[in-house]
């Protein structure tokens, strides 16, 4: 059986340092759902944490300035996604004023609860392990749905990332603080911060950090590839399975990242808003890190905090080998889901034809969900988005297992995303919104 490379080694005992850049391109959609608008114009003075960005729809978010100066520019740039997308191009004067009406609600053990959820929203709050689902969405319950144990994600089984670690390292009380505040908000009892055993350093950590707090613990994982993913994680902790097209709600469980709790804390105790993330930059750079970056740096920027490229560059991802993205150059923008920059060189970053499929069943026997990828790659190449979710496209977790361990070479992963995107269009398309 193949073994994923880590990657984590020249990263994970490198402490958080802080960068600031000159200048910062804030997209409007960071999250999943429409876009927010823009509520500021070119010339502007901002503050640090001021709204920058409206919600649109049900699953909107505000956005905020991540430095104070004036806003240079309010356009559509090329960034992460396929068409140019609005943002927001901000100054820096380095003051870190933050705006005068941010005000927090005091301490998350005797806040107001019905207070929490609503503090999340106002701080654009969304998934910051990657999937950039809004937060507050998460705690809405619908009729016959009901919450008994909520997770926290500390597994950082993506290859080369160890902005989680350093994170639950440096920062345990914050995050259970965030659970704390998350748990009361839904009158859960349990919290349960789950680490792979990898990482035992952070699970010390995390346990010292969560002595004495009500319903808080520390359970250590099998380090075992996905073991990350909201599916594998509520099975290990609870027992329970998701069921297909299912939501972990159905499960009665809420999952969170370790960042995204750290957050939940800074709003609800503080009242700002998510204006930096720490991001692992690693690869091909000549000294890589742990950068507290604020939201909207360029990749370029953060490279360069790190010495730059110390080889010709071949291809540069948010995000670790597995479940990354490929981005088309460093000029674009980090956003609060970026937990990673990871530069490969002209080597690991060449490009392989696909081969013919041999039928030989790998891909099926590393699916973590059980999905048959070998039957559902035809139908999304043809296009037959109706017989590609009927063999389960929709289920597929996109951990890039089956892709990883395909002798032929096939393009599983991504022929599965792209798939999932279209149909989810086509969904929105045939409802109206």
């Amino acid at each position: 059986m193949q073994k994923l490379h880590e990657g984590k080694l020249p990263t994970k005992d490198k402490p958080v340092r802080e960068f600031i850049p000159d200048t910062v391109c804030i997209l409007m959609g960071m999250h999943l759902g429409a876009p927010s608008k823009p509520c500021v114009e070119k010339g502007e003075y901002v503050k640090l944490g001021q709204l920058i960005g409206e919600p649109v729809g049900a699953l909107g978010l505000p956005v905020h300035a991540s430095v104070s100066g004036e806003v240079l520019d309010v356009s559509l740039k090329q960034q992460m996604v396929a068409e140019p997308a609005m943002c927001v191009t901000i100054k820096n004067d380095y003051k870190d004023e933050w705006a005068d009406n941010l005000k927090g609600l005091g301490d998350v053990e005797t806040v107001d609860p019905s207070l929490i959820v609503p503090a999340i929203k106002a701080a654009g709050i969304c998934g910051m392990g990657g999937a950039c689902f809004p937060t507050h969405i998460k705690f809405a319950m619908r009729e016959g749905q009901y919450c008994d144990t909520i997770i926290l994600n500390g597994a950082e089984c993506e290859t080369y990332l160890t902005s989680d670690h350093r994170l639950m390292l440096e920062n345990p009380e914050r995050i259970v603080n965030g659970l704390r505040a998350a748990m009361r908000a839904m009158g859960v009892e349990r919290g349960v911060i789950a680490v792979e055993d990898n990482k035992p350093d952070a699970i010390e950590s995390m346990k010292k950090a969560a002595e004495g707090r009500l319903g808080v613990e520390v359970a250590a994982l099998k380090t075992k590839y996905p073991q990350g993913a909201e599916k594998q994680i509520i099975e290990s902790i609870t027992n329970r399975q998701v069921p297909r097209q299912g939501l972990p709600i159905d499960a009665h469980v809420i999952v969170l990242n370790v960042g995204t709790a750290a957050a939940i804390s800074d709003a609800v105790s503080f009242g700002r808003p998510v204006v930096s993330r720490i991001t692992t930059v690693t690869g091909c750079v000549k000294s890589p890190d742990n950068l507290r970056l604020r939201i909207g740096t360029s990749f370029h920027d953060a490279i360069e905090a790190c010495g730059g490229y110390s080889e010709t560059p071949g291809k540069l991802a948010a995000g670790g080998s597995m479940t990354g993205i490929c981005v088309a150059s460093d000029e674009v923008s980090m956003t609060k889901a970026t937990n990673g920059i990871v530069v490969y060189n002209l080597e690991d970053a060449k490009s392989f034809d696909e081969g013919l499929c041999i039928r030989c069943g790998r891909c099926a026997n590393v699916c973590p969900t059980g999905l048959r990828p070998y039957l559902m790659k035809p139908y999304c190449d043809a296009n037959d988005l109706a017989k590609a979710e009927k063999y389960d496209v929709m289920d597929c977790i996109v951990c890039g297992s089956c892709s990883f361990i395909c002798p032929a070479r096939l393009w599983l992963t991504a022929s599965f995303k792209n798939t999932k995107e279209k149909i989810l269009l086509e969904r929105k398309r045939r409802s109206g919104k």
